[in-house]
């Protein structure tokens, strides 16, 4: 795993050979060496809590109504801690295109360098609410899947009604 901040390993928190859950903190940095104490006794101190971590930044507002037809939204990633919007350089699918778990479903231009996006569930698209060469706020739906081929058209008409220059099937 990689740091995407600059500082000094100041604390281990999950030891070499062990797990961690998900989100959880594996160790902590500090900004200057001069800090490296005072982060370790934030640490240590208190039983063993760490320091309360930043809050999260809010979360998209939901959608406005849901369509008849389950659906799945494809929202931007962070890809790296500095990053607050990304630009679509290509979608790899077109709507219509069935897509599987882990296909690569389009590449996304950060403020670090160009990523591969893959699909987290099977689907088709059903729409696309970001066009290539435009940008969207991190955590905001660029495309829409249907769970089906035949729910494609009732879901491209949803992602229609949500938001504007929607290219969907409908």
């Amino acid at each position: 795993v990689e740091s995407f901040e600059d500082g000094y390993l100041a604390a281990i928190v999950t030891p070499e050979g062990e797990s961690a859950p998900v989100g959880a903190a594996v160790g902590y940095l500090a900004a200057t060496e001069a800090d490296i104490a005072a982060v370790q006794a934030a640490v240590k101190g208190g039983a063993g809590a760490a320091p309360a971590p930043a809050p999260a930044p809010p979360a998209p507002a939901p959608a406005s109504s849901a369509p008849s037809v389950d659906h799945i939204e494809v929202c931007m990633p962070a890809l790296s801690s500095t990053m607050t919007e990304g630009r679509i350089s290509q979608w790899l699918k077109a709507v219509g295109d069935q897509v599987e778990a882990g296909e690569t479903l389009l590449v996304v231009e950060s403020d670090k360098a160009d990523m591969d996006v893959e699909s987290f569930e099977d689907g088709y698209l059903a729409a696309i609410v970001t066009p290539e060469g435009e940008a969207a706020p991190v955590g905001a739906a660029v495309a829409f899947l249907a769970k089906t081929k035949e729910e494609v058209d009732a879901v491209a008409a949803f992602a229609k009604s949500v938001g504007s220059g929607v290219q969907g099937a409908a």
